[in-house]
Parts: C-alpha cells; structure tokens; sequence
C-alpha cells in the first residue's frame, strides 16, 4: 500500500504542468482587504476537479457587501456573497448601512455606585464602524441596560448616535437598594464589602425617541420582554458593579506645612460655585499648643466659614478682611500640658470652607496660600502653596474608543502598514460626552508589539 501510494505522487508530480481542476481565476471586488487561503504544503486543491473548483477565501475588511466573481475563458459569473457567512450582526440588521464586522462595545464609567452617588452610567459604541461615513440621518438603535439584584429590577436606555455610534446610559438606583441589603447579606458585610449588582443590556430598533426611564425609581419583579419594541438582540451582560449603602468619602490629599501642621485639601477637581472643605491637622508627635495659622485665597475664592474641630481642646480667634480672602486665625491649646500629648496621633484642629464664586473664578488651579507663626518662639515657617482645581465640567470618567477590538497584523503579506484609528472621550457628571482626544496622552504597554 505504501509503495502503491508513492507511485500515486510521483504520477501526480511528473504531470504537474497539467491542471487537475477547473482553471477558473476567482476574484473579490467590493472589499478593501482580502485573502484567498491555501493550506501549508498544499500540492492539489481539495475537493476540485476539472468540471470544479473549491476556494477558501477571508475577508478581512469591507464597506460594501462584497462580491465573489470568476472569469473562465470568455466566461464571468458573479455572486454577492451571503451575509450569513459575513460577520455581521443581526443587532444592526435594520439599518440601511453594510454592518460588517461591527459590535456593540460597553464600558461602566464607575464600578463603586455609593448611597450620595446612586448614578449607575455605562457608556455604550459601535467598534467596526467606519467614522468616516456618517449620515446624520443615520437612524441607530436604542440600548436598554437592566439592573438586577435578586428580584428587583431597574432600567434605562438611551440611542446610539453620531459617527462614533455611542451614547450613555444612566441608571439611578432607589434608596431601598442601599437601605435593605439582600437576606443573606448582613449590614456590616453590605457596608465593608458592597453589594454586588448584575448588569445587561439588549438592542431594539425603536422609532422615534427610546423609552424613557419609567422604571427608575421602581423595583419591578423582572418584568419581561418589552412588548412594544423589537428586540434585536439577545440580553447580554455588561459586568457588575458594587453597590456600598455608606456615602462616598472625598478622595483628599495632604499638604505639610511644617513638622507641626498639616493641611488635608480635596484631590478631586471642584465646580463653581462649590464648597470646599479643607481640614487643619496637627502632626504627630507634636508639642505645638500655640500657633497663628495666616491664609490668603486667590481671586473668585472666599473663606466663608471656620470651625474648631474640638472646643473643649482648642480656643480659636479668627479675623478675615472684607472680601473674606485672608484670614488670620489663632489657635490655644486649653490645657498647656504638653508632656500629655507627645505621643498622640495627627488629630484634626479646625475645618475651613472655601467657596468658589461663579461670576470671577476661571476655570484651572485656584491658589491659597498658608503661613505659621509661634508668638511664643517668635517664629514663621515658609509659605506654603495649595491648589483648588476648578473646571467648569464635571468629568467622572474617560473611555478611550478603537474602529476595531482587534489587530490582524496583515503587513507581512500587504506590506502596508496595520492601523487603527483610536480617540478618548469623557464622560460628563450629566451624562455627555466630549472628545479630549487632543488633550490626552497614549502609551503602549509594549512598543515591540503595538506603537501609539
């Protein structure tokens, strides 16, 4: 049998010059990258012969429907080729554009949802859209995010719009899903731990404007399938996000003044027209119990209050100017004995708030600067500078968007080079959403693979 298939192959390569399939030259016309594929070590082509022939083809990328033509002699045929062997979605189905390749992309702003910030926002793209071409009549569809945690139910949608294909969804949870943890979650693990809340979206092709938010304050017993709309998809799941019934604590940093003074200001950027707590600390190990703390605000900041943490230890006498933007505030210690505070712990003195005034604060770094000095030692520290970031939009966060989920590295066999167009976006506390593609910086995590 071996020798019988040798003499096979050898035949078979004596008469190579022969053709043992149909000579027909098969081409793709309407797409923008193509390959036609031949298995490794490949001699005769499988299941052809001179009456057929069998191709393997791959389509990478394409705008149109593509089209498989074949010339034999004199003679040319053509075929759409059928959708269902193209990787489009049945999501976008509706839509009069060629869907190929495209996918509904989902990304959770914030994964910790708190009792001050019930706000659950999920933005929502198409990857394997084309930016380029877009038709502002271009009717996209809506998406409905579902929230579930064991029978309670709460849903918003919003319509993919614009070039990008993008919108986002927000979905505000009720009191009861912070105040009431499930049966089997007892409060402390609720409020040390979270409690975690599934997500999930489907498609529907909508006329018109997307339901609106009719379930938002309400606990619905999983309500089923929404009648008056067709679903196009499936429901799919987003991920999940932790939901802590406790409120969300300032991210602050700390600014030392000198060895006995510290200041704790807030890290997050700040709206006009808000206040802004900062917390006067005294350092540990101090032996500081009279000081004079001196501050002075820019422009458009106002002190408007100041508050000793703790009477009972600190007398406080405060003197602010009229335009309330220095103040001069002297701290006493009550009880002088210093021997019984050397080895206490950094503990808070006194709590100032700053207001941001709307009509002639500009948007960036707002500066305030500190200064203390000891009547007793007659000595004044140096000048020490805090910034207060002021922006006129509230960012909660950014998503950086890519054409494609994926690279196929095609310049081997193209020798063009592979790719794609990629921007950022930031997510708005109202739920907008603005390019700061030219404001922001991307790296690679390995330039030998993928260059930025």
């Amino acid at each position: 049998v071996v020798e019988s298939r040798g003499g096979i192959m050898d035949s078979i390569q004596r008469f190579s010059n022969l053709p043992t399939y149909l000579p027909a030259s098969p081409h793709i016309s309407n797409a923008d990258i193509f390959f036609f594929l031949k298995e490794a070590n490949q001699d005769i082509m499988r299941n052809s012969s001179l009456q057929s022939r069998v191709d393997s083809f791959f389509i990478y990328k394409a705008k149109q429907p593509p089209v498989l033509n074949a010339t034999y002699g004199p003679f040319s045929v053509e075929q759409p080729i059928p959708l269902d062997l193209m990787l489009t979605s049945a999501s976008f189905g509706f839509t009069n554009k060629f869907t190929f390749n495209w996918k509904l992309k989902s990304h959770i702003i914030n994964s910790s949802i708190y009792s001050n910030k019930p706000k659950i926002q999920t933005l929502f793209y198409i990857a394997g859209k084309d930016w380029d071409e877009y038709d502002s009549e271009e009717m996209l569809p809506c998406v409905k995010m579902f929230a579930f945690l064991e029978s309670r139910e709460v849903v918003a949608s919003c319509r993919l719009t614009g070039h990008l294909g993008l919108c986002v969804v927000e979905l505000e949870l009720s009191p009861s899903w912070f105040s009431s943890p499930p049966p089997l979650v007892s409060e402390e693990t609720a409020s040390l731990e979270g409690i975690t809340v599934e997500l999930f979206y489907k498609i529907y092709a909508v006329d018109g404007e997307c339901s609106p938010e009719d379930a938002k304050w309400e606990n619905n017993i999983h309500a089923g399938e929404d009648n008056e709309h067709q679903a196009l998809s499936a429901m799919e799941r987003i991920g999940s996000i932790v939901v802590y019934p406790n409120q969300d604590k300032l991210k602050q940093s700390s600014l030392r003044v000198d060895e006995n003074i510290i200041i704790h200001l807030p890290l997050s950027p700040v709206r006009e027209g808000d206040i802004v707590t900062f917390h006067v600390f005294l350092a540990d190990y101090s032996l500081a119990d009279q000081f004079v703390l001196r501050i002075r605000t820019a422009p458009g900041v106002k002190i408007v209050d100041i508050r000793v943490s703790d009477a009972d230890q600190w007398g406080v006498q405060e003197e602010t100017d009229s335009a309330r933007t220095t103040a001069t505030v002297t701290c006493v210690h009550n009880d002088p004995g210093a021997e019984d505070r050397a080895n206490t712990t950094s503990y808070e003195i006194l709590q100032m708030d700053f207001e941001i005034d709307n009509a002639s604060s500009p948007a960036g770094a707002q500066q305030i600067t500190w200064q203390v000095e000891y009547p007793r030692d007659d000595s004044v520290s140096e000048l020490v500078v805090s910034e207060i970031f002021v922006s006129r939009t509230m960012f909660v966060g950014i998503v950086p968007l890519a054409t494609d989920t994926e690279i196929l590295n095609t310049a081997i066999l193209t020798g063009r080079m592979v790719s794609v167009p990629v921007k950022v976006v930031a997510v708005q506390e109202d739920g907008s959403v603005v390019d700061v593609s030219d404001s922001t910086e991307c790296r690679s995590a390995d330039e030998d693979v993928v260059k930025v």
